[in-house]
């Protein structure tokens, strides 16, 4: 007779919530924020350039040092690894103990609705606010192409934006919340091939299904039969294989699969494919190629030389940061528009990194107040 997960247990014997993986979450959120920030608040580059060369001046420095951040979009990818991980986490390790488990679908619909949606709905309110105010007073602020209505909320609820509605208002990120709501339809299904077939052949799946999605995509632009695609890909499959890679390494964790020998040489071929596919403006390759080196930087975070190393100061300052990660991550642009138009109203922006670093700070504080009064309450199983 076939046992169901139950995803409110927490009977098993590894570790429920692992310091490492809040440890990444808060990397990746702080990482977008900046990465938000920098063009927001920031001259650039070039700019920067033209006004120093190599001076010793530490505003130029300080600006160079920030070129990393160039890739720091590649941190969604990295959101994408752990939320594959995590969900199939406690399933994996079930799994081992019973081949023939299956989902309780009912909870895992309840507690996956439970877990997003609140936060979500929340984001998309302050996102109204902040719109409406930026529209009546800085009218010059407003995209065009932005759109703030009750259908573009609803269709966002139905993790349809960038398909059959604009994204709603300016929050960005909003892209990539409909496609964890996908991953979360899909998730069942892959843990039935996987159940049946085995996890190489699932990842084996994926893969091809992306790398046929993104060649298409090339090929035949099949982005531009899609008239509301907005900063982001409104569909997942060229991410399915990313999510899937943190899926695959929870059936590495629990012993149910194994990473290929020397896998440190498949990450440093990622990453080469990544410079090189950046260079030709390849974006949806560069997401692809990064799921190899991102996903050794997880497996090596979830060993015990990963948690040791994100148990050290930085890393548990991290680890807290990971905990409001999704606040962090769903309101922190509408926050620093917020702060923009209180600093900068006529689109200036500044030499020095100063008020990037100072509107991402406030926009971590402010996050973590919406994290006490919203997602905290979330964190807490239902049904």
């Amino acid at each position: 007779m076939k046992s169901k997960i139950s995803m409110t247990s927490t009977s098993l014997s590894y570790q429920a919530r692992l310091n490492s993986i809040d440890a990444l979450r808060g990397l990746a959120a702080l990482t977008v924020v900046f990465y938000h920030a920098r063009p927001m608040f920031w001259v650039g580059l070039g700019e920067i350039w033209k006004q120093y060369g190599l001076s010793i001046d530490i505003n130029s420095w300080l600006g160079y040092a920030t070129a990393p951040l160039y890739f720091g979009g590649l941190a969604v990818n990295l959101f994408f690894i752990i939320s594959g991980y995590c969900i199939h986490r406690r399933g994996a390790q079930q799994l081992i103990s019973d081949c023939k488990t299956s989902l309780n679908l009912k909870q895992y619909a309840i507690r996956r609705i439970w877990r997003i949606y609140p936060t979500y709905i929340a984001a998309l309110l302050i996102t109204a606010l902040v719109d409406t105010y930026v529209r009546t007073h800085y009218p010059a602020e407003v995209d065009s192409r932005q759109s703030n209505s009750l259908f573009t909320f609803i269709m966002s609820l139905l993790a349809l934006p960038g398909l059959a509605a604009p994204y709603f208002g300016s929050n960005t990120v909003f892209w990539t919340l409909a496609l964890e709501i996908h991953f979360y339809i899909v998730y069942p299904i892959l843990f039935y091939i996987s159940r049946k077939y085995g996890v190489v052949k699932t990842l084996a799946l994926t893969f091809t299904i992306s790398l046929i999605y993104i060649s298409g995509d090339f090929l035949l632009n099949l982005s531009d039969l899609l008239p509301y695609r907005g900063s982001g890909n409104p569909i997942f499959l060229p991410f399915l294989f990313t999510w899937t890679f943190g899926f695959y390494l929870a059936e590495v964790e629990a012993g149910r699969a194994a990473l290929p020998k020397r896998y440190w040489l498949i990450a440093t071929l990622g990453v080469i494919i990544v410079l090189i596919a950046s260079l030709f403006e390849l974006s949806s390759l560069v997401a692809f190629s990064s799921t190899l080196p991102l996903g050794g930087l997880l497996y090596w975070s979830i060993k015990p030389q990963g948690n040791k190393f994100w148990s050290c100061k930085l890393g548990s300052l991290f680890t807290k940061l990971g905990l409001f990660s999704y606040s962090l991550y769903a309101i922190h642009r509408p926050v620093l528009l917020f702060i923009k138009i209180s600093v900068a109203p006529l689109g200036e922006r500044f030499l020095t990194l100063i008020p990037t670093l100072s509107a991402s700070s406030l926009a971590v504080l402010v996050a973590w107040f919406f994290f006490l009064l919203v997602e905290k309450r979330t964190l807490k199983p239902i049904g």
